[in-house]
């Protein structure tokens, strides 16, 4: 399952080492702490965010408990592709420990091409060997032939993938944190000072004899329970099978039929949204999980003369309030996401096809309206 859908590069047993979590926002918050606790990056560090993203990957590291400082790296706006050439050439920042990522992403739903991934491999061997990255693959097996930064980075990636997309499973709570056992975490631990050396050992005595040559992942399942219940940490028995036959699942012809079955009806339901809108969707790899809309794209392709005069005189929030109060239809602004100001997200793993019908036809009344009102 690892190198199917998450594109890990070696199907060897024991490559990779795997925790078991309460779903993909306990790896989230989990891998956070560790890299805080284990000073891997601190207060005042900085932090890389593919931007837009899910909205707690940028309130988290700003907490008072992590005061890390955010640096964006903005995703190419409404294009089949996620980043422009060297949009990633920032990260040769040494300032930069980390870069956090979502691929496929979250709420623009394209996957990294492989040129870029290519890219970004180049630069970090050649750069930054030193460079962590999160990788969310919360949404992986929706893209055919996908391509993660784990296939291409082994090293450097910290890995976060969930079954409760896939699977509609969000309440079974089932996910997993991957590292290779080969990791430049490792590396970043080993050449601490002697000081954080020694509250390492103190933090994680309880532990093993051995404090000193801890691993990242054995540190993270430690803090997980608040290292004095380590015992206990992971996900139940039971709930480790079921994400077992999960992944057996998926791997078997029946589940290929499955899937292939959840894209073709994504697809069809991002074409009927969009459909009264009068604006093409992006297009390239795209999980399809969630549909990005530019309704200042939507208001030129339905207005175009009268397209400036509205951008000009309504912000784009006044769009949101009033699908929300005319047609009791709730969209999520960009802003939340640190995307454009007139993008807004549409779920639609969560919508019929007649629901999203009624959605974009929601939406061209809107634009229709304040158009009207010039």
């Amino acid at each position: 399952y690892m190198v199917t859908v998450v594109g890990a590069p070696d199907p060897t047993p024991g490559t990779h080492e795997l925790f078991a979590t309460e779903g993909g926002a306990a790896a989230m918050a989990y891998v956070f702490n560790t890299l805080h606790q284990n000073h891997i990056v601190g207060p005042g560090d900085a932090i890389a965010m593919a931007t837009p993203i899910f909205t707690p990957y940028l309130q988290i590291p700003v907490l008072e408990d992590f005061g890390f400082r955010v640096v964006e790296i903005p995703a190419a706006h409404d294009a089949a592709h996620r980043f422009e050439e060297h949009a990633l050439d920032r990260l040769r920042d040494p300032s930069i420990k980390a870069f956090f990522v979502i691929n496929p992403g979250n709420p623009d739903s394209r996957a990294i091409t492989p040129e870029r991934l290519r890219e970004l491999a180049d630069l970090v061997v050649a750069d930054r060997p030193d460079l962590v990255i999160v990788a969310d693959t919360a949404y992986a097996a929706f893209v055919d032939g996908f391509q993660g930064t784990i296939g291409h980075l082994p090293r450097n990636v910290v890995c976060i993938h969930s079954f409760s997309k896939t699977f509609g499973a969000t309440g079974n709570r089932l996910g997993f944190v991957a590292v290779h056992h080969d990791n430049v975490l490792d590396d970043l631990l080993r050449s601490q000072s002697d000081e954080r050396r020694a509250a390492a050992r103190e933090r994680y005595g309880s532990v093993t004899a051995e404090p000193d040559d801890l691993s990242f992942m054995a540190r993270l399942v430690a803090d997980s329970r608040d290292v004095a219940l380590h015992n206990i940490a992971g996900l139940a028995t039971p709930a480790q099978v079921e994400m077992g036959l999960f992944s057996l699942f998926h791997l078997l012809p029946s589940g290929q039929d499955y899937i292939r079955g959840v894209r073709a009806e994504l697809a069809e339901r991002e074409q009927t949204l969009i459909e009264p809108l009068g604006v093409a969707a992006p297009g390239g790899q795209d999980s399809l999980y969630y549909a990005l809309v530019d309704l200042r794209a939507v208001v030129r392709a339905l207005h175009g003369d009268a397209a400036d005069a509205v951008i000009d005189r309504f912000d784009p929030t006044e769009i949101a309030r009033r699908l929300a109060a005319d047609h009791g239809v709730i969209v999520l602004p960009g802003q939340l996401f640190d995307a454009e100001s007139w993008d807004v997200r549409v779920s639609l793993a969560s919508l019929t096809l007649d629901e999203l019908r009624q959605v974009g036809l929601a939406m061209r009344a809107v634009v229709d309206q304040v158009a009207a009102e010039l």
